[in-house]
């Protein structure tokens, strides 16, 4: 039994020695040598493995300055139309884009790009009927992305000052009949509201507390009053959309001034916490 085991693992190294087997055991190391560096090699390549570019900034540029860009850094770009309209942005801006500037992404990356609209769209007017405030009624229109003012005021003793009696587009006359019936609007239109006025050299004094300015502004414009020394805190970044927490006259229930006169306001950034 051993001599046979002997016999076996000497006819085994013989054939492990031979210069055969060497010799095709060499090809098959080259073979596989030769296999893992080209495979390595092409799936670098195919990855773009360890390579990246920045993203461009697009923002601000019209599509085609953005699409010769972007095919400069070997990217695609795929373009979104805005929700909304700006008719102080040119159709077809670039708004936004994802992924943002200087971002690192591979070749032949998708950008996502929001670009301004060229057209407006067209909105309904709000129901006259119940918002006949011209102030709650400018807040409604200002969400639907249209502008107001004060066009004309008329002397009405029987009604509150600022009640709407109807407004006017383009110098066209629209009651509320019309408007429930649905009048139809490019977004971005100005909204002339004409409102009653009691007339005489007094007037109620409106409270401002808790208001933004530019909702005081209107308030004090449709009343005959003038905004006097405005006091900013340190908080303030935007005027308009800072709120009043603080008025001279002070507001009073029946409390009247002069036509004309000027209420000092102090803002701050943030709505009080006493108001509601």
């Amino acid at each position: 039994m051993v001599d046979k085991i002997k016999s076996t693992a000497k006819g085994i190294w013989y054939f492990l020695s031979s210069k055969i087997f060497l010799v095709n055991l060499g090809i098959l190391l080259l073979v596989l040598t030769v296999l893992y560096f080209l495979t390595t090699t092409w799936m670098k390549s195919y990855t773009k493995h360890g390579t990246s570019l920045e993203v461009p900034k697009f923002v601000g540029l019209d599509i085609e300055e953005a699409n010769r860009i972007a095919e400069k850094n070997k990217l695609n770009v795929l373009v979104i139309d805005s929700s909304t309209y700006n008719p102080k942005v040119e159709g077809g801006i670039i708004l936004e884009q994802s992924p943002t500037p200087d971002a690192k992404v591979k070749e032949q990356r998708s950008v996502y790009l929001t670009i301004s609209k060229s057209i407006p769209n067209d909105v309904s007017l709000p129901d006259l009927v119940g918002n006949y405030d011209a102030t709650n009624y400018a807040r409604k229109l200002q969400r639907k992305g249209l502008k107001s003012q004060i066009g004309k005021k008329v002397f009405d003793a029987n009604q509150q000052p600022n009640t709407i009696l109807y407004i006017t587009i383009d110098g066209k006359k629209y009651t509320d009949d019309d408007i429930s019936k649905g009048v139809s609007i490019a977004e971005g239109t100005m909204i002339d509201l004409v409102v009653t006025d009691k007339g005489g050299t007094y007037t109620d004094l409106p409270e401002l507390n808790c208001l933004t300015y530019s909702e005081a502004k209107f308030i004090l414009d449709s009343y005959n009053l003038n905004i006097g020394s405005i006091m900013n805190d340190a908080t303030v970044k935007d005027q308009n959309a800072a709120y009043v927490w603080k008025q001279r006259p002070a507001f009073r229930d029946g409390k009247t001034i002069n036509v004309g006169a000027s209420v000092d306001i102090h803002l701050t950034r943030f709505k009080p916490k006493t108001c509601n």
